[in-house]
Parts: structure tokens; sequence; C-alpha cells
């Protein structure tokens, strides 16, 4: 790769700002990882035992798997599964409006906030709502509370039939918005939520092989499973999900994603921070060195996927240009934590 005297010392002061700092990164600079998990009503026994297991999967794979810290993860479920001891309280708007409302002021600039829906939706001609106990929810109501949260990214992921209009209520910069259906014809029981969670416990998932898992492989997971189920089951598909990552209210299938620049932001959304990992567990001023360039591996990964999505914007001279100098970047980082970890 042949780089121009100004990338070199573009990345060459990169490292040594990074080097000559020696305190360690302050914990808001790192950022933490938060989830809201609400259950909607089941509306009968089967649902309502599907809806608490997800509920219960999710957040035993977020804390284990992916290091939420246990208090980051809050859960919301229908009254049947009050007492289970792994629900914070029941998923009545008022409860789901005071948790939007903490988190608000718990939430800062660096951090990544997940608020995911599992149960039934419906759309009355003009709105499509999520049904909990008491008055459901519009689209339109999360996206202010969404609107609330000063988060770096926030991730929302509805998992009912009829979830479509949220992509247009939610859709925005730093936002990845899911849906399980792509029209409001799509009106049957979902089976993506069963394949979006069992994504966030499979080592399967993990579609590149390099130890952690992004967004973009959650979805891509959840969508081919979902897909070759009803292939296997020989039924026409009533659900196709959708993915949003640019905040141009755009959605796309797995399959049109790349052609259209979406889901650059969700492939380098990692569910493990591993700096905000290795911060709560340093041990050592090398500890203290590799959070730092993690952290600066965060930025740049996002700096590349904001490129990635406005490629049409540049010329492909121009593209390659700025590209090549970030990938740089990248490589530099990378080989430096490579090299602080064999220090002995």
């Amino acid at each position: 790769m042949n780089l121009s005297l100004k990338q070199i010392l573009i990345t060459v002061v990169l490292i040594l700002c990074l080097l000559a700092v020696n305190r360690p990164a302050p914990a808001q600079e790192i950022g933490q990882s938060y989830a809201l998990l609400i259950g909607g009503s089941g509306g009968s026994k089967e649902y309502s035992t599907k809806y608490q297991r997800f509920l219960l999967e999710s957040r035993k794979a977020l804390i284990e798997n992916f290091q939420f810290p246990e208090s980051n993860v809050i859960v919301l479920a229908e009254s049947r599964s009050e007492e289970e001891d792994f629900v914070t309280g029941i998923s009545r708007a008022e409860n789901i409006r005071a948790q939007f409302a903490a988190l608000s002021k718990r939430v800062t600039e660096n951090d990544h906030v997940y608020i995911i829906l599992f149960g039934h939706g419906t759309y009355d001609g003009r709105n499509a709502k999520f049904n909990i106990p008491g008055l459901d929810l519009k689209d339109t109501d999360f996206a202010e509370f969404v609107g609330t949260l000063n988060a770096n990214r926030v991730v929302f992921v509805n998992t009912t039939q009829l979830s479509f209009p949220f992509i247009e209520a939610l859709s925005a910069e730093n936002r990845i918005i899911i849906t399980a259906t792509r029209s409001n014809a799509q009106r049957f029981e979902t089976r993506f939520p069963e394949y979006f969670v069992e994504a966030l416990q499979s080592p399967e998932s993990d579609l590149d092989k390099n130890g952690n898992l992004s967004l973009l492989e959650v979805f891509k997971y959840a969508a081919d499973k979902t897909a070759r189920w009803f292939e296997a089951e020989n039924h026409v598909p009533t659900e196709h999900s959708l993915l949003e990552d640019t905040g141009d209210k755009m959605a796309f299938r797995i399959e049109e994603l790349e052609a259209n620049a979406e889901g650059n932001f969700s492939e380098t959304t990692y569910l493990k921070r591993r700096a905000a990992v290795l911060a709560a567990t340093m041990s050592s001023a090398k500890d203290s060195m590799i959070v730092k360039f993690l952290l600066e591996l965060e930025r740049l990964e996002q700096e590349i996927s904001a490129l990635k999505s406005k490629k049409n914007q540049f010329t492909e001279e121009g593209y390659y240009a700025q590209l090549e100098v970030l990938l740089v970047q990248l490589a530099i980082i990378n080989d430096e934590i490579d090299k602080i970890k064999n220090i002995r």
C-alpha cells in the first residue's frame, strides 16, 4: 500500500498522541452498554411463556456473553411474569416511559443503548402499536422516548408483526432500526424473534469468526434462519425482516443491504465493547493503554462505516483515498495493541 507523506504524518501523530497520555481514559469516555427488554401482552399462556423465555434468554446472553453490567439490563414484562427474579416491572405504558426517563439521565454520548420488543403488534391505519397491558404504545411514542437518549448509538429492535412503521417513526442518525416485517400486510405471528434470540446465544452467528458479534451478524443470522424455516415448512413467507442504519428511513432486506449502502454502521456495532469490558477489570498500565487504543479503534470503525454509507457521494478516487487513510490507521492501531500485549 503506497502512502502519501500526509497520510503517514496523520497516522504517526495519532499514535504519538495516544502514547503520550499516561492517565487512564475517563469512565464516561469509555462508555457503557444498556438494554431495555420489553415483553408485551401474550394474550394466551402459550405466547406469554414464549415471550418470557425470549426475555430471559436475551438478558442472560447480554450479561454473560457480552458483559453488559447486570444493573444496566432492564426487563419489563406482562403481569404473568412479574414474580420472576429477572423481571424489573410490568410493561405498562407508565413504566416504560419511566424507564426511558431514567435512562435519559444515565446515558452519555459514548454509550450504546439497545431496546428490544417481544410480543404482538397491531396497526390502526395510521400508527403501528406494541400491545402491552393497559394502553398500547404507538411507534410515535417510542420515537419520543428514544429522542431523549443522548447516546453514541441506539439500537431499536421490534420483533413483532406489523412492526414496519417503526422504521419511519424512529429512523435517525446514529440509530439502527430492525423490524421483523416489511409491510403492513404482514400480520401473522413472526418467527424472527426466535432466531434473533438464538443469534445472541449461538457461536454460529459469529459469521466472520473474529470472536465478537456485530449487530449486522445478528440480523443476518436471524433473517436467514427465518427464511429457511419457511422454505423447510414449504410455506409462503409471511414476514421479511428489515434493517435501517443510515438515518434515511429506507430499510432493506438482508440481500439488499450492500447494494443500498446499508448495514455498515451495524457491521461495526459490536455487542461486546472490548474497551469497556477491559476497563472494568484492568489492573496495569498496559491494560490502560490497550483501553485507549480500543477506544480509538471503535472511533475509526465508526468513521469507516460512515464513509462506506456515503460512498456514492464521492468520486471513486476520492472515496478510496479516504478509505485508505482510515484502514492504515486501523492496521497500525491493531499492531500497537499486539505489541503491548506481548510486552513482558
